[in-house]
């Protein structure tokens, strides 16, 4: 199948690679501080200023404006290190404008440190940034930051190849941002994506709550319900979209104790080839999240585009990309995240339910559940249609997590469909974590079918499950010929997917586990499918079906 680790290798930045320009990211600490200031006071009645924007233009570095109940105009630009603090997300509304703030000032040598405080962000739709002109010669081509934008600074290089640096500071505590769209307004020409007629038209709509080139800490804060690309209701002319909630290209991203619901990034026909990180997507220095929760996000591909055309949907939650140096993830839920592709002209490839990450990460006590993948070929399609990772793509050093109820459903009008990984697609070590009634299909009425691991499909190298339980994953593969192979855990080479690697099982459980095949349709290795070298110590693999282990 088209794996997700095999996509991992061509790791697309939407707005940049795409349009064949490469963003090299200088990172030098903030020059600007916040010291000890005046205060501003805003509110509807009594007070000095009864609009933001005024005080913001009054205050320097170090000042606090305060912020009285009561809904205030957006479209506001923040320059100076302040603290902006309303008086409760439910009281303070900053409502309005493209986007409703902007922090720090674009090519700036020198960027503020600002703190957002009790308040909610809301109603921006943002149809351009600061960065589409520089890459692309046009405004509107990329569009970015509906809630905030937090835009580059320093361009230290020419237009063919811009090298920007560090972006604001920029704190958000006990705050919403809600609400908020982007999408652009203009197409150029891909400058490698190939379509029948031509070069791919190019547009990109990333960020809807948030866009930052900066360092951002996050706590106690609500990101909902923002919308990038067509699910902004306002263009379709998307070809690539990423981070319906965030988008971080640069330095730090640190998020505890805040919420992501019902964020969505979305591209359909005739343009659109990529959705990627239904809630985040997520470059820079460092990701770490604590106790965060993530429900009901989704990337969302509704395609009209030929095989010749590279296309996916990926990450229903949250992708990590290549860039980071290290990423955290600790004490957090994935709940009913979503990545889905439709064609009606071709492939599809979705992968990644909730979690897509091209680097190392170290996971502990996390909820993976009910996240799922969804790859379809509509009629009229003659292509393939592929999918994996329903829980996501999480290799590294996990510990006492759980991938619950995860699903990966593939169907192919009349190519193959291939399906695998109903829970993680993983390799490295886990300990004391639970795999469970995780689920695959896989169906085609006249190609040919392929499922591989119901719980869990193995990636690039070893795998080592240390008091672990993997029970209750089924697989079902239904088509005029193929296989079903591993309905626990499956560690060899799937069609064009990862190779696998040595497995270890050490106290651990491999129970109850299924695959099913139709008529024409092979089943094999109900517990454990390996062609790899198996190492069994003080673990058990019973009453699989329809036999326990191929390969131990």
């Amino acid at each position: 199948m088209f794996s997700a680790a095999n996509h991992s290798r061509v790791n697309h930045r939407t707005a940049f690679v795409s349009g064949a320009v490469v963003v090299l990211l200088t990172f030098v600490g903030s020059t600007s501080s916040a010291a000890a200031g005046g205060r501003w006071d805003v509110c509807r009645e009594g007070c000095r200023y009864q609009q933001i924007g005024p005080a913001l233009a009054a205050a320097g570095d170090g000042d606090t404006i305060r912020v009285g109940p009561g809904i205030y105009t957006g479209g506001l630009t923040i320059t100076a290190s302040v603290t902006l603090m309303g008086a409760g997300r439910h009281s303070t509304i900053i409502r309005g404008g493209g986007p409703v703030l902007t922090i720090g000032s674009f090519g700036a040598a020198t960027q503020p440190t600002v703190a957002l405080r009790g308040l909610t962000i809301t109603g921006g739709t943002t149809r351009t940034s600061p960065v589409s002109i520089p890459l692309r010669g046009a405004a509107g081509v990329i569009a970015a930051g509906g809630g905030i934008e937090i835009p580059p600074g320093t361009d230290f290089g020419p237009e063919q190849n811009p090298r920007f640096g560090p972006g604001a500071t920029v704190s958000i505590t006990d705050s919403s941002i809600i609400g908020n769209r982007v999408a652009p307004t203009t197409t150029a020409p891909s400058r490698i994506a190939v379509c029948p007629t031509g070069p791919c038209p190019f547009a990109s709509a990333l960020g809807g709550g948030i866009d930052s080139w900066g360092t951002l800490a996050i706590d106690r804060t609500v990101v909902s319900h923002n919308r990038v690309g067509t699910s902004s209701g306002l263009s379709v002319l998307a070809s690539d979209v990423e981070g319906g909630a965030i988008q971080h290209n640069a330095g730090d991203l640190t998020i505890s104790n805040s919420s992501f619901e019902d964020n969505v990034a979305s591209a359909s026909s005739p343009n659109g080839r990529f959705a990627d990180g239904g809630a985040i997507f997520a470059a820079g220095r460092s990701v770490t999240l604590n106790d965060d929760v993530f429900r009901s996000n989704k990337a969302i591909l509704a395609a009209g585009l030929p095989d010749t055309v590279q296309m996916v949907a990926q990450a229903g939650a949250l992708h990590l990309g290549e860039e980071l140096s290290a990423a955290t993830i600790v004490d957090t839920e994935f709940f009913n995240n979503t990545a889905r592709m439709t064609n009606t002209a071709g492939k599809t490839y979705a992968n990644s339910g909730a979690v897509h990450s091209n680097v190392t990460l170290t996971l502990a006590r996390d909820i993976f559940s009910r996240n799922s993948v969804v790859s379809i070929t509509l009629p009229g399609s003659p292509g393939t249609a592929a999918g994996d990772a329903g829980a996501g793509e999480v290799s590294g050093d996990i510990s006492d997590t759980r991938f619950v109820g995860n699903s990966v459903t593939v169907r192919s009008a009349s190519g193959d469909a291939l399906a695998g990984g109903g829970g993680p697609l993983f390799s490295g070590t886990m300990t004391r974590s639970l795999i469970k009634d995780n689920r695959v299909i896989a169906a085609s009425p006249f190609g040919r079918v392929e499922v591989d691991g119901a719980g869990l499909e193995a990636g690039d190298y070893e795998l080592a499950l240390k008091n672990t339980k993997v029970t209750g994953n089924i697989g079902i593969a239904t088509g005029s010929s193929g296989s079903a192979r591993g309905g626990g855990i499956f560690n060899a080479q799937a069609t064009g997917g990862p190779p696998g690697g040595p497995l270890q099982l050490l106290g651990s459980y491999v129970t109850g586990n299924k695959v099913f095949g139709g008529p024409g349709v092979a089943a094999s290795g109900g517990g454990v499918f390996s062609t790899h070298p198996v190492e069994l110590a003080d673990s058990v693999v019973v009453r699989n079906w329809p036999d326990q282990c191929v390969g131990c």
